[in-house]
């Protein structure tokens, strides 16, 4: 009797370890297909879906294979927003340079 209970406590922790195994290498490997969270221009990227700035409106759209080009006026200046259609995250973003102070002579 006491011979199948361990049968049983070796088949069930071995189990146990082969689970938790292939969390690891689905978490390696999910970590290496570059889900991690990154930085553009200001924008935080990765986890969620493209937010517009505070104060933006969208002054036109275009679409191509797999992107969504916004042409967008915010406080900061125009821009244009490239964003994935696939899963909403911002792939670029190209801003205009600020305008320079007029100098004096």
């Amino acid at each position: 009797m006491s011979y199948r209970a361990a049968k049983a406590a070796v088949i069930v922790l071995s189990a146990l370890i082969i689970l938790a195994l292939m969390g690891l290498v689905v978490g390696a490997v999910l970590k290496l297909a570059g889900r991690s969270t990154h930085v553009l221009n200001g924008v935080r990227q990765g986890g969620g879906a493209f937010v517009l700035p505070a104060g933006a409106r969208i002054l036109g759209s275009e679409s191509q294979s797999g992107r969504l080009i916004l042409h967008v006026h915010s406080p900061a200046g125009d821009e244009i927003d490239i964003v994935s259609t696939e899963d909403g995250r911002l792939v670029a973003r190209i801003a205009a340079a600020p305008p320079s102070p007029p100098q004096r002579r």
